[in-house]
Order: structure tokens, then C-alpha cells, then sequence
């Protein structure tokens, strides 16, 4: 039943973990950007989500569609100030400015909000319900119902759409895309603020089972990188599946190994996968990081 459990938990964390992933995949698969801020723009929506729950008192999934609408806008944002900008200067000048940006905000956050963790109370994460001694936190329960949601929500449209049809075709072939009519500079916004909005969602689920603190920002860092590149740089499907394997394996290592050893069996695959198969799970040695089903 322990290791049953585990790989329950595993789960329902590892799909959180597919939504980082997943817009993680989008900047690198479209924009070709390198953003080390990715995990501090998730820090910015746990933050944002206890201030409107603290105003409001609302149900912090409830606050949910105002905090990705929030971070959508900021994603615009630092696409008309920095990102734009920084497309043209290489990935050394992406990943100087992206870090100082990292920084800009967990330093914002340490001013404004203190150093002390704090945590967004809430039923959902008071709760758990018993499958014959098989514990399910509601609170995850309503993550894993959003992930999924979320994750749905993009592949439609990216797979549907006539703007999903221009992101693939930018990301397949940038200069064929400009020639065709596309507006580029348009789809690199539209794609970078839907990866800020990805991480809105990762932000609003997160804090409602766990306490958040300006530096908590750096456990996304080496994830957001490994998900999409285990999965396959490019494929949306392998980003969901490598965030499923990514959270069983946390949860595994920290039943049976120490705490300390949350991650290693995540980075030991990672390490191989690279080794064995760097393309990831399903990347193919031709896509480039193309975005893909």
C-alpha cells in the first residue's frame, strides 16, 4: 500500500509538473528562447494567488482564471520589453537577462512579502479522501483536475486553431512562416505569454499545498529544463508523460530514500536518457525542438 500510494501522489504532483513542462516546451520549441525565469514567474503566481485570497477570502481555485489572466498579460509584457530584444542577442545574453529578471522578482519578493514561508489555508488542502487506506488530498485531486484541463486547453490550440497552425509553422520553419504571411513578432508573443500563463496555473495549484518563500522559486529551476527534454524537446505528449514519470519518481525517492534524495532518481534518468537517448522519450533526432503532438 506504501508503494501504491506513492506512486498515487507521484502522479497527481507529476501532472503539475507536465503543465511546467509544458510551457517550458512551448518557449524553446517556438521562440527558440532561453528563459531561467520560467520558475521565478510561478513564484510570482503563488504570491499573486495569496494576495487576492487574502483580500478576497475566495476559493483559491476560484482565484485561478485571475491569476493566469494576470500572468498572461505579464508574459506580453516582458515580451514587448526584454524578450523581443534578446531573441536577436544569442542564448549567453538570454540566460545573463533572464537570471537578472529571476533575481529582479525573488528580491521583489523578499522586500514586499519577507523572508518567512507562508501558506494559503484551505479546505481543499485540509482534506483527503480514503480509497480502503488509500489517501488522495483533495487539494491535488483539484490539481491534477486542472493540469489536465490546462494541458488539454493548449494542445487544442495548438493542434486546432488557425493560431496553433501558425505556431507550428514558425516553429518548424521560422523564415518560411514570415514568407507565408505570418507575423512572427505576433506568434512569439502570443506563445510566450501563453508559457507565462502555463506558469500561472503551476503557481495557483501549487500554493494551495504548498508554503511558499521568495527562494522557493529555485526547486522549479533544474525541473522545468528536465521535463521537456526527457519528454522529447518539441513533443507535447512526452512533456505530459516525462511530468507523470518525473513526479513518481520524487515521490518514490523520498518513501523509501531521505528526503535530501527527493530528485535522484530523477536526475540518474536524466543523466541516462541523455547518455542513451538524448532526443528524449518522444523527440526525434530531426525535430530541433520543433512543436509537435
Amino acid at each position: 500500500m506504501v508503494l501504491v500510494q506513492a506512486l498515487v501522489n507521484g502522479i497527481l504532483i507529476g501532472a503539475v509538473w507536465s503543465v511546467l513542462g509544458l510551457g517550458k516546451q512551448i518557449v524553446l520549441g517556438v521562440i527558440h528562447f532561453v528563459n531561467f525565469a520560467h520558475g521565478h514567474l510561478v513564484l510570482l503566481a503563488m504570491y499573486l494567488t495569496l494576495f487576492f485570497w487574502t483580500v478576497t477570502h475566495a476559493d483559491p481555485f476560484v482565484l485561478l482564471p485571475v491569476v493566469v489572466i494576470v500572468l498572461g498579460l505579464v508574459g506580453f509584457a516582458l515580451d514587448r520589453l526584454l524578450v523581443r530584444r534578446l531573441i536577436k542577442m544569442g542564448e549567453r545574453s538570454q540566460m545573463i537577462a533572464t537570471i537578472a529578471l529571476a533575481l529582479v522578482i525573488e528580491n521583489a519578493a523578499l522586500l514586499i512579502a519577507g523572508p518567512q514561508p507562508r501558506t494559503l489555508t484551505s479546505s481543499w488542502s485540509e482534506k483527503a479522501i480514503n480509497l480502503g487506506g488509500l489517501f488522495l488530498n483533495t487539494g491535488r485531486l483539484m490539481g491534477l483536475a486542472i493540469a489536465v484541463v490546462a494541458f488539454a486547453a493548449t494542445w487544442w490550440i495548438i493542434t486546432r486553431t488557425p493560431l496553433g497552425v501558425m505556431i507550428r509553422a514558425t516553429s518548424q520553419n521560422r523564415d518560411a512562416a514570415q514568407y507565408n504571411g505570418i507575423d512572427i513578432t505576433r506568434v512569439y508573443a502570443v506563445a510566450f505569454a501563453l508559457s507565462v500563463a502555463l506558469a500561472g496555473v503551476v503557481g495557483a495549484v501549487f500554493v494551495v499545498s504548498t508554503p511558499v518563500d521568495p527562494s522557493t522559486a529555485w526547486t522549479f529551476l533544474i525541473l522545468m529544463f528536465i521535463v521537456p527534454v526527457l519528454g522529447g524537446l518539441g513533443s507535447i505528449t512526452g512533456t505530459f508523460i516525462a511530468g507523470l514519470i518525473v513526479g513518481v519518481l520524487q515521490l518514490l525517492s523520498t518513501t523509501f530514500f531521505d528526503i535530501q534524495l527527493q530528485n535522484a532518481l530523477v536526475y540518474g534518468l536524466f543523466v541516462l536518457f541523455l547518455v542513451v537517448r538524448p532526443q528524449g522519450l518522444f523527440g526525434r533526432a530531426t525535430d530541433q525542438g520543433q512543436v509537435s503532438v
